[in-house]
């Protein structure tokens, strides 16, 4: 599906949204309910990466965000855009770059059981839910397209007891929806611009008609409560340039994640497997092609390549401190690990450890990480090739990040 045909079928459904929620809206509002709330922040930064001399301690503009949530008991939808400002110091070129792209923008209707049907990009149902980490940079699965990922399609949801199961079908990874830039020659193309990792048409692959299941169970367990749960993905790894090969890929995770008091536990493992013959990728902005064992992803204006087959490892720890200090409060501390090992011979494992805080006071919420990791673009050395072959003579760095957002 063309960016054209895809963004008319966005307005169209949107359109269609629009006129059930305009209907439904009059009664939600008689009952004294407003249905529609708008929600927004504000965020900067203060960065140390131990690898570069030009991103120490200076404060950044991280992002402005824009969103909007309606539900009336029926009719239900939600979107949200950002905004994001980089210096010529994060983008590594001679000046910075703007952008503009959509997170998620979706409709849907609840059923009489409760169950939902969601049309729209929405977050994909794979693993732990709604993040398998509790940090600013979340955790291997992000870079490789599995965690808090967001595609085109339509999902439906349901709840029995403990029981929570999600279907989705996703002819789309949505692509740029709603993106701009001015910049494309300091990020890489606008097919980059967007908030999750996905395959990159410009170097000659698509994500199309991917399947995704997710089960979870949720229980009782040593005073608190656990959920026990198992994802699956399966689609089309379309080619876009007769020079490649269209195949196949597909992933499969295990997930668990406990609340015991003020102890959190997060534990899970994915495989995924991107099945085709011949390279990965053409030729592109940024990289040559790629051989048999990776491929290209991109987001936030920036691209990698990252092994075609592997596994995931994720083990994360969190402890709430009850009280306040001063005007603060809602302090957590966690541990966030995990680790890309990657199939093809030759590569390098990708790791990354972030241990950090989080505190509230009012509407501002304060994140401070500090970041240990090897072979990862964003938080050691090595930038385009870390997630792929890895293995740089300097491959390992630390980063530290305070990140100060204003939510309204």
């Amino acid at each position: 599906m063309n960016n054209r045909k895809q963004t008319g079928a966005v307005m169209f459904a949107i359109a269609g949204a629009c006129l059930a929620l305009s209907a439904s809206g009059a009664s939600a509002q008689e009952s004294g309910k407003d249905p529609l709330k708008f929600d927004g922040a504000i965020r900067m930064w203060v960065e140390a990466l131990s690898w570069n001399d030009q991103r120490k301690g200076t404060p950044e503009f991280d992002t402005a965000r824009l969103g909007f949530k309606y539900d009336d008991g029926r009719f239900l939808a939600a979107g949200r855009e950002r905004y994001y400002h980089y210096t010529s110091r994060q983008t590594g070129a001679s000046k910075g770059a703007d952008m503009l792209f959509n997170e998620y923008l979706w409709a849907g209707y609840r059923f009489a059981d409760k169950s939902e049907l969601h049309a729209g990009q929405e977050r994909m149902p794979f693993g732990i839910l709604p993040y398998a980490s509790n940090n600013f940079f979340e955790s291997m699965a992000w870079y490789a397209g599995y965690e808090d990922t967001y595609a085109m399609g339509v999902q439906y949801q349901r709840t029995i007891g403990g029981l929570h199961a999600n279907v989705a079908f996703l002819p789309s990874d949505g692509r740029h929806l709603l993106s701009w830039t001015d910049s494309t020659a300091e990020l890489d193309g606008l097919d980059s611009v967007r908030f999750s990792n996905h395959l990159m048409q410009s170097y000659g692959r698509e994500e199309k008609n991917t399947f995704v299941a997710r089960l979870g169970y949720a229980f009782p367990f040593a005073g608190g409560k656990t959920e026990l749960g198992a994802s699956v993905l399966a689609g089309q790894l379309a080619a876009t340039s007769p020079a490649l090969s269209s195949g196949n890929r597909r992933a499969g995770a295990l997930h668990v994640a406990g609340e015991f008091g003020n102890l959190g536990v997060q534990l899970e493992t994915i495989k995924y497997d991107n099945d085709f013959d011949g390279n990965g990728s053409l030729a592109g902005n940024w990289y040559g092609a790629c051989d048999k064992d990776c491929v290209l992803i991109g987001a936030f204006g920036f691209s990698n390549r990252l092994a075609a087959r592997g596994h995931i490892d994720i083990a994360n720890l969190t402890y709430k401190i009850p009280g306040s200090i001063g005007p603060f409060s809602q302090f957590m501390v966690y541990n966030d690990w995990s680790r890309l090992r990657k199939s093809a011979a030759g590569y390098a494992d990708s790791y990354q450890n972030v241990a950090g805080i989080t505190f509230a006071s009012g509407g501002w919420v304060i994140i401070v990480d500090v970041a240990n990791a090897t072979n990862q673009p964003y938080l050691s050395p090595g930038f385009g090739d870390a997630l792929g072959t890895g293995g740089a003579a300097k491959s390992s760095g630390h980063r530290f990040n305070a990140n100060i957002g204003y939510y309204f």
